[in-house]
């Protein structure tokens, strides 16, 4: 009996951080207090994607690209949209937000 329960949560453990990988649950490093940042680990804002870029790489760990394409929406619609994404796990910084939100509302309407 314990040895069922102990691979049904093995096994739950294994899809669960399929999932949280597969949405952009992924660790980032940081420098170790004797190595200085790289250029890439520099404190300071990240440069913003472009908004096909971030929906290439943020919308489709979860969506396939055709999902996407074949709405059709306001830009509020968008907005909401990305917001609930985002509310589900979707990893964006707020400049990044406004900028796919803008790239959607602009291609796909």
């Amino acid at each position: 009996m314990k040895r069922k329960f102990f691979l049904w949560v093995v096994v739950l453990g294994v899809v669960m951080a399929g999932v949280l990988a597969a949405c952009g649950g992924g660790r980032t490093e940081t420098p170790s207090p004797t190595q200085p940042p790289t250029a890439e680990q520099s404190p300071g804002p990240a440069p913003v994607a472009d908004g096909a870029t971030l929906l290439q790489e943020r919308c489709t760990a979860c969506h396939t690209l055709e999902r996407v394409e074949s709405a059709r929406k306001a830009p509020e619609e968008w907005e909401q949209t990305v917001d609930r994404m985002v509310r589900r796990g979707a990893q964006l910084t707020e400049a990044e937000r406004v900028v796919l939100v803008e790239y959607l509302a602009e291609h796909y309407r």
